[in-house]
């Protein structure tokens, strides 16, 4: 009777080590779970936060070349040091002038995963993003001019005066309608619709002088104290024209667009049916617009991001 009470004391001391036994063994393994489900969702959302960043910053920053490659890394970084973290590490490379990428490391401290001596873990991501000619624009203004490889910060003719033209077209276009008050509309608030290369669009034959002086004194007086130098990408002055392929047609006629290209408006000269417009060449790059490595290069731009092999 003895030996069989101490031998289910004994069984008894056998399974509550083993319930104990198990019982941590359950406790590791939860915390395992927890270390794997917590810390891995937030290595999963900063993963997506710099993925997104990444893609951000490129895309902010293309949009100063193809001139300045010192101001495009300048506005990579500043908006990723201003939506990023302050640790965020970041290495931004311009390459061929057309393309920036970005490669951004962050330090993400974990919770559950220090109980296995694990701190923190690196994360990463990379995004490239170039720059292409633009196939097709809107808000263009009603002007055409012939491709003759503008140099930039030069001055140009974008309208000519009287005696200046062929066959009595002096760089005027006809967009959206034909006769005066559309062309001046035009000048001040821009083309809405889309432009594409390739397209055919009629000349506006005649001087129209005087709606020429309205339109261009109406988009400096948006933005006066604008010079070459300073002006932003957003002002009034600068004016996107149609490249066309050749002005030399007959009255009202047909022309096929090239390509696109900008300028900064610095106003009229000469008087009355003399009256013209000239405009400095500039290069820039603009948003939401369609893009074509084929489009032909005459200084206007369009963003988009790109696959890292496309750079490499």
């Amino acid at each position: 009777m003895i030996a069989l009470r101490r031998r289910a004391l004994a069984k008894l001391k056998e399974e509550r080590g083993s319930i104990v036994l198990i019982s941590v063994f359950s406790l590791i393994m939860l915390l395992g779970l927890s270390a794997l489900v917590i810390d891995g969702g937030i290595l999963y959302l900063n993963r997506a936060e710099l993925s997104n960043l990444a893609d951000a910053a490129v895309l902010a920053g293309v949009r100063d070349l193809p001139g300045d490659i010192g101001a495009a890394q300048a506005s990579a970084t500043s908006y990723a040091r201003a939506n990023g973290q302050p640790d965020d590490k970041l290495n931004i490379v311009v390459v061929d002038n057309k393309y920036m990428t970005i490669n951004a490391v962050r330090s993400v401290e974990l919770f559950f995963a220090k109980l296995f001596g694990y701190n923190s873990v690196d994360v990463q991501a990379q995004a490239a993003a170039g720059i292409k000619p633009v196939r097709g624009a809107g808000n263009i203004v009603p002007w055409g001019v012939e491709w003759n490889d503008f140099r930039y910060g030069d001055s140009y003719c974008l309208k000519e005066g009287g005696g200046s033209g062929y066959s009595g077209n002096y760089g005027a276009l006809a967009l959206g309608g034909s006769g005066a008050k559309v062309y001046e509309k035009n000048i001040m608030e821009g083309y809405k619709e889309t432009i594409r290369v390739g397209d055919w669009i009629s000349t506006e034959p005649g001087n129209m002088s005087g709606k020429t002086q309205n339109g261009v004194e109406y988009r400096i007086s948006q933005d006066p104290q604008a010079t070459f130098a300073t002006v932003e990408e957003d002002s009034k002055r600068i004016v996107i024209v149609p490249v066309i392929e050749s002005m030399e047609v007959n009255g009202r006629s047909d022309v096929k667009v090239a390509g696109f290209a900008a300028f900064f408006l610095e106003g009229c000269g000469g008087s009355g049916n003399k009256n013209y417009v000239e405009g400095r060449f500039i290069q820039m790059v603009i948003p939401s617009v369609e893009v074509s490595a084929s489009a032909g290069t005459y200084g206007v731009y369009g963003s988009a991001l790109v696959p890292l092999s496309e750079v490499e």
